[in-house]
């Protein structure tokens, strides 16, 4: 009889655990309509938006009857109008008369219903960007950007819309990058040409994992798109040392980032393989005048690191 009992007990037990009222678990507050446009109109909500570039947002907002807080509304763009936000339905918890649309956040009281805003905003030109003022370059990198917090006015979050922010350089060097690979795969060129083009290419890639995306493209750039002529051994090591050269400039500059010491060391070094260049910049111009040219380049950039 005891078991029984027992038995009972964890069944009522288990029962009133699942005849919880719903509302218990809602949120007393969520966005449930979320849609990005750009300036034509085009919907880019499942998209990478670019740093730079002015977006609207239509959103709507759920608030529960629970809710007494109020809503605090924030967007990290900045403004690309008269204001940020539109109210377009006729919500009770927003006092139209005295709020700021102005402001990148808004506060108003939490009334159950729907709340429907629209969002107008641009966001940050350089976000992406970020200058190394030692060595002249630019690191460009993804970022995250919070478009939509809506948090209570004790901070607590309720629900946000993130996205990844790109920009027009890391979108050029994609496109670039692509169309490099389906030109190799589709040109047939000597083995030579093909194992130095590649080496490029991951050389490339290795420049965007740091953020110089600028330097990247320029590599990509020395890969032809056809006229592959056959490669006498000495203007193949004359490309090969090209490249490595131009590669030994980032990484001297990669390595001050870093450390930031050994100062005269690193110029030292830069200094001694722009002094190697002379000689290369003979040799080159008997054969190839544009590679000479080329070399010539990667020569005074190297100079005007030290």
């Amino acid at each position: 009889m005891t078991n029984v009992k027992f038995f009972l007990i964890l069944f009522s037990l288990f029962l009133s655990v699942f005849a919880l009222p719903v509302s218990h678990a809602q949120a007393p507050a969520v966005i449930t309509s979320f849609t990005v446009l750009d300036p034509n109109g085009n919907d880019v909500t499942d998209e990478f938006l670019v740093a730079g570039g002015s977006y609207t947002i239509n959103f709507e907002i759920e608030i529960g009857a629970t809710l007494s807080d109020n809503i605090l509304l924030t967007t990290s763009m900045e403004k690309s109008g008269n204001s940020f936000w539109t109210l377009n339905n006729n919500y009770e918890g927003v006092e139209t008369s005295t709020w700021t649309p102005g402001s990148p956040s808004i506060t108003f009281k939490a009334v159950e219903g729907t709340a429907q805003f629209t969002l107008d905003g641009k966001i940050p030109e350089s976000i992406t960007e970020k200058e190394i003022v030692d060595i002249g370059k630019t690191i460009h990198a993804l970022e995250l950007v919070p478009l939509l917090v809506m948090s209570l006015d004790s901070m607590e979050i309720l629900d946000e819309r993130t996205y990844t922010i790109t920009d027009q350089t890391i979108i050029s060097y994609d496109a670039l990058l692509q169309s490099k690979i389906e030109k190799l795969d589709s040109i047939s060129m000597e083995e030579k040409y093909n194992s130095l083009a590649l080496e490029i290419v991951s050389e490339a890639e290795y420049l965007t994992s740091v953020g110089l995306y600028d330097d990247a493209i320029q590599l990509l750039e020395t890969i032809p798109d056809s006229d592959y002529p056959e490669p006498p051994s000495t203007t193949t090591f004359l490309m090969i040392a090209s490249a490595f050269l131009g590669l030994t400039t980032i990484v001297f500059a990669l390595l001050f980032v870093r450390t930031r010491s050994s100062t005269s060391y690193i110029s030292s070094s830069v200094s001694e393989k722009a002094d190697k260049l002379d000689l290369l910049l003979i040799k080159a111009s008997r054969i190839d005048r544009s590679l000479a040219d080329d070399l010539e380049t990667i020569k005074k950039e190297l100079k005007e690191l030290v």
